[in-house]
């Protein structure tokens, strides 16, 4: 769940950002910032920035203990973090790592997670036979611990061919 930045933290948390870059000002041209917390890595929080400007898009880090992270440009977020940060997952935070995990690899680029027919755009009271069978595909996200590794089953969408699949994907 994000929330909105105080004023105090939107400033202090802000200028690390943009001392880190100061060419592109992100927490100088934001129109928010939001933060939600990452109980996969304990103490980390994910921070949001949205620019005024809505073709720049959000741009994200991670912030623990004064220290600032970009996941701008990175081509794997989660084994980056994994490394820098010490991995706890347990049952209750495992489907928010996966989520996590997917949004930031280059997978997460081309393909996005369906947990949902909303997330397709797709209204369950339509008569569209094509739509129902999508629907009656769609699962929401399954996990599962072997020892220290984790598995994910989820649905996903290939946005260049517009498939919908069943993914199993593991995690350590």
């Amino acid at each position: 769940m994000w929330q909105q930045l105080d004023n105090g933290e939107e400033i202090s948390i802000g200028s690390e950002i943009d001392a880190q870059d100061q060419f592109n000002r992100y927490a100088g041209n934001a129109s928010a910032m939001a933060k939600t917390d990452l109980p996969f890595y304990p103490g980390a929080q994910l921070i949001r920035v949205t620019n005024r400007q809505p073709a720049v898009g959000d741009r994200y880090f991670i912030h623990r203990a004064n220290k600032i992270i970009s996941l701008r440009g990175l081509d794997d977020v989660q084994p980056l973090c994994d490394r820098y940060y010490k991995t706890f997952l347990t049952p209750e935070n495992a489907v928010d790592y996966f989520r996590f995990s997917h949004f930031f690899s280059t997978e997460g680029r081309n393909r996005w997670l369906v947990e949902s027919p909303r997330d397709l755009r797709i209204d369950p009271a339509t008569g569209d036979p094509s739509e129902r069978k999508a629907i009656g595909f769609i699962k929401p996200l399954e996990t599962e611990f072997e020892g220290t590794s984790l598995k994910v089953r989820a649905c996903t969408v290939d946005g260049r061919a517009g498939q919908l699949y069943r993914d199993l994907r593991c995690c350590q």
